[in-house]
């Protein structure tokens, strides 16, 4: 992301398993599984600036809005979460 090497928080969820805590459950594992293992002191979700869903389930797994910029020609969000 902007010139650095970073893990990324990511999943999809189809629709019709959306607002059913799959998301949450899926971001807060791989969070404790990359910290656990010493992957990273710090992990990253990049989200479109319009998607609020997503921006709510990072904000619930305990991360913060680190910085707006572009990636692959689209606004986005990073958030961001440090081991500790």
């Amino acid at each position: 992301m902007d010139g650095c090497t970073e893990l990324e928080i990511g999943y999809s969820v189809l629709p019709s398993f959306w607002q059913q805590g799959y998301a949450f459950e899926a971001a807060e594992k791989c969070k404790h599984f990359a910290f656990e293992n010493q992957f990273a002191t710090s992990l990253i979700s990049i989200i479109h600036v319009d998607n609020v869903p997503s921006q709510n389930v990072a904000l619930k797994n305990g991360m913060y809005l680190d910085k707006t910029t572009t990636y692959k020609d689209n606004p986005v969000h990073i958030f961001r979460v440090k081991q500790g």
